[in-house]
Order: C-alpha cells, then structure tokens, then sequence
C-alpha cells in the first residue's frame, strides 16, 4: 500500500518527507529561535489503545479536525482493534475526552483518510485488492462509497483514491481510474453528499493523471493537478460558473517549466499553497530545480516563494496563514530538517520537533489558527514511556 504525503495518486519527485512552509523574503524574518514551553504545549501521543496504552504496531498519517476536537490515524495490524496481519485500520479519537472509534470496513487495507472541520464525516480509502473512496458519517454511524453512477468511456474503473473533503463535511473529492499506465487516476469527480450527485471536474478526454486536490469551504473551488509525461499543471476550477484556469505560471504567463503538487486551498478559494521543482515562477528563481514551497493567490495571480530555500509545504490551516515546514540546514546535523509551524501575517516561528524526531505529517495535519498539529514520528523521547519502537502519531496544542 502507498503513503503518498502530498498526493496519493501519483508518485512525487519530492521529498516524501514532512514538508514545510514559510513565507519567506518578503516578510523578512529571522532566524529560528529554539522552542521552549512557552511557546509550545507538550506532545501527546493520540495513536493509543481505548485504555491510552501505547501501541505494539505502528500509527501513522495522522489528520485533525479544524476546530481541533478529532483526530484521524491508521493503525498497522496485528494489534489493538486492527487484529488482521499486513492490515490497516482506521480510527477517530476525540482528542477532549479520549473516546476512540474505529472506522467500519477498514480492517484490511485503508488509508488516506481526510476529515470535516467539524470531524463529523471522515473520508478515506480501503479494498481487498484495489483501493477505493469512501466516507464515514460519524453521526449516523454509516459508510457510503464514492462511485459515479455513469462512468466515462474507456476500460474497466476498478480503483480510486479521496483527494479531500470541504470543510463544511458535504462535499468530497475523489479520483477514478484503473491499472492501465501504471494504476492511471485520469478523472476527479466532487460527491455532493447532501443530493447525492457527482460532478466530473476534469473532461472527458483527459490530458493526464489527477494528482491530488483541494477543496474550499463550500466545495465551490477545486483546485487539483493533472501529471503528463514530465510535467504537472495545476488547476483552478470554479464549479459554479465551470471556469477552469491554470496558476502556476510565472507573472509573465509562462508555463512553470517541471514538476509541482497542490499542498493546500484555502477555505475562501483565494490562496492555494504548493510545492514546485520549477526554476522559472518567480524572477531571480533557482538555477537548478530544487523543492520549493508557494502560494499563489488566485485573486491577484500574484505567486509567492514561501520559505528558505529548499523548504517544502505539506500542511496549512484552513486560511493558509499557519503553515507547517521541513526547514533544512547546510549542516549534516540539519539534513533531515527541523519541524516548524509559522504564521504568516506575524512572521512567528515555533520549532515543533527537531530533525532527529524524523517527523512526518499530511495537508490535514493543521487546526484552525494553528492552535493543533499533528504528525507521526518513531522518536522515543516525546513522550514519557514510549517503549514500543515504531512510530507513533501525536498532537501538540499551541499556545
């Protein structure tokens, strides 16, 4: 099974690493300062037994609710409530009071699992063989899958993957494809799960593979990319008027020139955070391709360099002025990057966990305002008695 961080179609040139966001030069900041208790809450350890003891088998890609009351993880089996060997399962834990839920139907393979600002609906992927969408109504305790009742022309659809989930819960996006050109996802459909009905957003002759997508708040912006050949071209689609655009292009409308991936949407449909190999997005860009770390607004058309050089997205919260980054360093010590959330507007860095904590976290990983984050990592120091020696997904509540 694949654990894609940034999209789960498709596998990236970039780092599968925890990636990370600062917005860099324009706002001039300074240098990391070292965290402290002041500046950060202690981590928690949220990927447990229903009793909080830890875990025999490893938990990983862990998401959190916008309003930081849910978190969503898998699990490895054999263990806990995930009996089966070579299986995953998914759970949702109230991070209030502790209660854990498993998800239904996910005791074989499952993963990719995405939730509501709220935390009622969770949507996620799982099959015997083939993976597909699905999505969990924790308030009526009932799964449905994500299928369009009319497929599109071509070979047989047997497999499909979620991209994200609106942040009012009713709205999800999900990919369809098959095993033709290596497990193609070449469609990307949005369930309206109020109507039951579902929009194909890319045409019906493709020009590529889905990569990943982003919804706004009310599921009327869907921004998503489409990979060919050696390049991705990221989209904007507004589902109300069917007006697509293309944004990431440098200010003179040239094309970017390799490879980039959707991070993030903000909830308005304004700012859309993302990762790209290209040299040529900004004026004085890099010489050689190297991971970086953008924002586009969609408004202006104006594209930012968010972070140091090197620093690649993977979280934002739903405004996309907290962000969460791998920062690296020229040192050896420094090479697996330092874990760090920053708020835009202020320009404030908070160190979440040093490189040897081999942090890893996915786009959902942010709470609103950054009060939460989420991540995975195997380090035995985070918490008190963690003796279990795999990973484990743990939570920070920031001041």
């Amino acid at each position: 099974m694949r654990h894609m961080f940034v999209s789960s179609q498709a596998v990236s040139p970039l780092r599968t690493v925890v990636a990370g966001v600062v917005l860099a030069s324009a706002l001039g900041l300074s240098a990391l300062p070292p965290a402290s208790a002041a500046s950060q809450g202690a981590a928690e350890r949220i990927s447990t037994a229903a009793n909080g003891a830890q875990l025999a088998a490893a938990s990983h890609d862990g998401t959190v609710s916008a309003d930081g009351h849910y978190a969503s993880y898998e699990t490895q089996g054999p263990g806990e409530g995930c009996p089966a060997t070579f299986s995953t399962c998914l759970f949702v834990k109230d991070l209030r009071t502790g209660r854990l839920v498993e998800i239904p139907g996910t005791g074989v393979y499952a993963g990719n699992a995405t939730i509501s600002a709220d935390g009622r609906r969770v949507a996620f992927d799982t099959g015997n063989r083939f993976l597909k969408p699905y999505v969990y109504d924790r308030k009526t305790a009932q799964t449905q899958p994500l299928w369009p009742q009319g497929l599109p022309p071509g070979p047989g659809f047997e497999l499909g993957n979620v991209a994200a989930i609106s942040a009012n819960g009713n709205q999800v996006a999900y990919t369809i494809g098959n095993r033709n050109g290596n497990y193609s996802s070449p469609y990307l459909y949005v369930r309206d799960l109020v109507t039951g009905t579902d929009d194909l957003v890319t045409p019906l002759q493709p020009e590529g593979n889905v990569t990943g997508a982003r919804l706004s708040a009310d599921g009327r912006f869907v921004a998503y990319g489409v990979h060919s050949g050696d390049q991705t071209v990221l989209y904007v689609k507004d589902r109300a008027t069917g007006a697509v655009r293309r944004f990431d292009t440098a200010p003179d409308g040239t094309p970017a020139n390799d490879y980039s991936e959707i991070v993030r949407l903000s909830n308005d449909g304004r700012r859309v955070l993302f990762n790209s190999w290209a040299t040529n997005l900004l004026p004085g860009g890099p010489v050689q391709p190297e991971e970086q770390a953008y924002i586009a607004d969609l408004h202006t058309g104006r594209i930012q360099r968010v972070g140091d050089s090197g620093a690649l997205a993977l979280a934002a919260d739903d405004g996309c002025r907290f962000v969460l980054l791998k920062q690296y360093g020229a040192e050896p010590s420094e090479q697996q990057g330092d874990v760090v959330l920053l708020d835009v507007r202020t320009g404030r860095k908070q160190r979440l966990a040093p490189a040897a904590a081999s942090a890893t976290a996915l786009p959902g990983a942010v709470a609103r305002h950054g009060r939460e984050v989420v991540f995975t990592s195997a380090a035995a120091d985070l918490v008190p008695g963690d003796t279990n020696g795999v990973s484990d997904v743990f939570v920070l509540h920031l001041k």
